[in-house]
């Protein structure tokens, strides 16, 4: 498996890394590659936020942990300092044997300790960063001034060393070893604790995140739907403009052909008056009876002429009431529009007071009475029932009497009771 480090800006790739792999191993092959010397440490970088990882660590199975942001992840060899045999001396201290305080790196130093002391053993490789090259480092580096400073001073002021004076001074550096890797261990685990803090707050903004988006796109899908019926709504109220449009055309075109028609009858009716006065001249010795019976002929045929007029003004009201209460559905329709709009904006002050937690005091929109349409009498119907009757219409004693109903409800005649006639009865000439 291929692992890409980054190294003063330039990507280098590393072969051969498996998931046993260590990150001071990976080190080591870097610095080699590189061809310098010092001390490294790798850094597992993800946006703005860096972590130091540890020599035992594992790079690969670092990366996997990050799930689907591990393609965003970078790993990072840095540069945290000279090697040992870089660092300058004096030259006191480089005129000192290197046999009695030097020694040629910090790992050795185990072989100090007693062989069965297995915890001092764990805590060697928990070192963070990794030193290349030969250079030794010497222990008044690492420990400072104490107290095997007085020795020190001894052995430069006398050019000797004896057995006793040694052991007591390599005593006091073991303690002080010991005192410092029970420092470093307490070190390592706050940075172990603050990781953990660290990556528990970041996994928690990143779930908050999530959630959030998940809250927006089910608003956005809330939002979507409504648009969606709003605009349903308003292509149901173009159409509805577009009826009520034609039908108006239509009342227009039936008010024209109606006046066509009064005027062909009267036409007619003049025209007939004027054959008849003529016939009568022409006929005058014709047969009274024979007269009788063109003039009855003449009559009907008027009074045929009179029942198409009313029927077509019948029509013609019955068209106006339709279309009255096509406009009065239009009106309901654009109140449920408007309540429809009051109960969107609820909703989304609702979803605002959900959202922030503010308390506010919403008031109910104000009922919209909804009627039920009435009932329409069809045209057609009311043009061709001469020969029946509708349920819900009132009859008068004319209709019994004349056979087109049964009904004991019937109102009045209209001579009798002063009680308008009935719906059929407008259509029927009363002849």
């Amino acid at each position: 498996m291929e692992l890409k480090v980054w190294v003063d800006g330039v990507q280098r790739i590393v072969c051969g890394v498996t998931e046993v792999t260590t990150c001071q191993e990976v080190v080591i092959a870097l610095a080699q590659a590189i061809g310098r010397t010092g001390r490294y440490t790798l850094i597992e970088k993800w946006r703005d936020t860096e972590r130091h990882l540890a020599p035992h660590e594992n790079p690969i199975v670092s990366l996997n942990k990050w799930g689907q942001y591990a393609s965003d992840v970078q790993l990072i060899l840095r540069r945290t300092g000279p090697s040992l045999s870089e660092r300058p001396t004096s030259d006191s201290v480089a005129r000192i044997p290197e046999r009695t305080l030097y020694r040629q790196s910090l790992p050795p130093l185990a072989k100090l300790r007693p062989q069965n002391d297995k915890a001092m053993k764990r805590r060697e490789p928990k070192r963070k960063s990794l030193t290349f090259t030969g250079g030794a480092k010497g222990l008044m580096d690492i420990f400072g001034k104490s107290k095997e400073s007085e020795f020190k001073q001894k052995v430069l002021n006398n050019c000797k060393t004896t057995a006793d004076e040694l052991k007591k001074l390599i005593h006091l550096q073991t303690e002080k070893l010991q005192c410092i890797e029970k420092q470093l261990e307490s070190n390592e685990a706050e940075i172990r604790y603050w990781e953990q803090k660290y990556n528990a707050s970041l996994e928690e903004e990143i779930l908050k995140l999530e959630q959030k988006i998940k809250r927006n796109e089910v608003e956005i899908e809330e939002e979507e739907f409504w648009e969606n019926e709003l605009q349903i709504e308003q292509e149901n109220e173009k159409q509805l403009k577009e009826q009520l449009q034609e039908m108006r055309q239509r009342i227009l075109e039936c008010e024209g052909k109606l006046k066509d028609y009064m005027s062909q009858i009267h036409n007619m009716e003049s025209g007939l008056e004027a054959e008849k006065l003529h016939r009568e001249v022409q006929e005058s010795q014709v047969n009274e009876e024979e007269v009788k019976e063109k003039i009855e002929k003449v009559k009907g045929e008027i009074d045929i002429q009179g029942q198409q007029s009313l029927r077509l003004e019948n029509g013609i009201k019955a068209v106006e009431r339709s279309l009255g209460q096509a406009t009065k559905r239009l009106q309901d329709r654009e109140q449920e529009l408007e309540q429809l709009t009051k109960e969107l904006r609820q909703v989304n002050l609702q979803q605002f007071i959900q959202q922030t937690g503010t308390k506010v005091t919403v008031l109910p929109a104000d009922p919209v009475e909804v009627e039920a349409p009435p009932v329409e009498l069809e045209r057609g119907a009311a043009l061709s029932g001469l020969g029946g009757w509708e349920k819900g219409i009132a009859l008068c004693t004319h209709c019994i009497n004349t056979s087109i109903c049964t009904s004991s409800e019937c109102c009045a005649c209209k001579e009798a009771s002063k009680i308008a006639w009935c719906q059929i009865c407008l259509l029927i000439p009363t002849g």
